[in-house]
């Protein structure tokens, strides 16, 4: 339970390697607790597969593939509790919120990461970035993202600042666009073993028990998915449109 002096949100941990992993987290016993669990339980069974398949030497593993392991169960988690919602009110509440999740990483990671490439080349172009410089470059770019120019979405002028306070610019430098990768390969190889059971299941344990054996890239194709095609991207496009879908059949009855 959360307390006086704990820090807020949760990790797994499988650093040590002869020892089995361990979460620590904020329960507050509402279903953001349990998705939240659900993720580190996608990574502490990525720790505890690689390390019990892997020498020291190569069971640790690279972020690309450990928000993978994450997500991935937040995609199952997503499909149980929309088949098992004892209300339309309950179900489109989990609709809405991974609905947002694939929003916010999908989408706004990548606007992160190309706002992010942008700074960088006025900088190896010599050329100023001062506040409003990356201000004007934010906002250009979140209302591109969002069809603000087509009326899709209104984006409000203060939204400019809004990279100010996102620390991932200052402490991760070329990070954020995994999140974005991951989650889509995490969303895919969910739905082949939501569609295909058994099989789907036996190759996801390829990138779980990998570790960091191969490239990210090999872990992926073992696991039954082609990373250099659009395969993985046009399965998460289909999860994404099928969840809008479900959300307009329950307003509109």
């Amino acid at each position: 339970m959360p307390n006086v002096g704990k820090r807020s949100g949760a990790y797994s941990t499988g650093s040590a390697y002869d020892v089995h992993p361990f979460i620590l987290m904020n329960w507050t016993d509402d279903f953001e607790s349990v998705s939240t669990l659900a993720h580190e339980l996608g990574h502490t069974m990525h720790s505890y597969f690689s390390n019990k398949s892997q020498p020291f030497v190569t069971s640790d593993y690279s972020t690309f593939v450990a928000e993978i392991a994450s997500t991935f169960n937040e995609n199952l988690l997503n499909d149980y509790m929309v088949k098992n919602a004892k209300s339309e009110k309950e179900k489109l509440y989990i609709l809405g919120s991974f609905l947002e999740l694939l929003r916010t990483t999908i989408f706004r990671q990548t606007m992160f990461a190309e706002f992010e490439l942008k700074i960088h080349e006025l900088i190896e172009n010599n050329e100023p970035v001062t506040g409003e410089v990356m201000s004007s470059l934010y906002y250009d770019l979140v209302k591109k993202y969002y069809g603000h120019e087509k009326g899709v979405t209104i984006v409000d002028p203060y939204v400019a600042h809004e990279w100010a306070y996102v620390p991932h610019f200052i402490n991760y430098t070329y990070y954020v666009y995994q999140y974005s990768t991951s989650l889509i390969y995490a969303t895919a190889l969910a739905e082949k073993v939501i569609n295909e059971g058994k099989p789907a299941v036996e190759d996801y344990y390829n990138i779980l028990k990998g570790g960091s054996s191969m490239y990210p890239v090999d872990l992926i194709k073992k696991a039954g998915i082609d990373p250099l095609s659009s395969e993985a991207f046009e399965l998460t496009m289909n999860k994404m449109n099928k969840i809008m879908d479900q959300i307009e059949e329950i307003l509109n009855k």
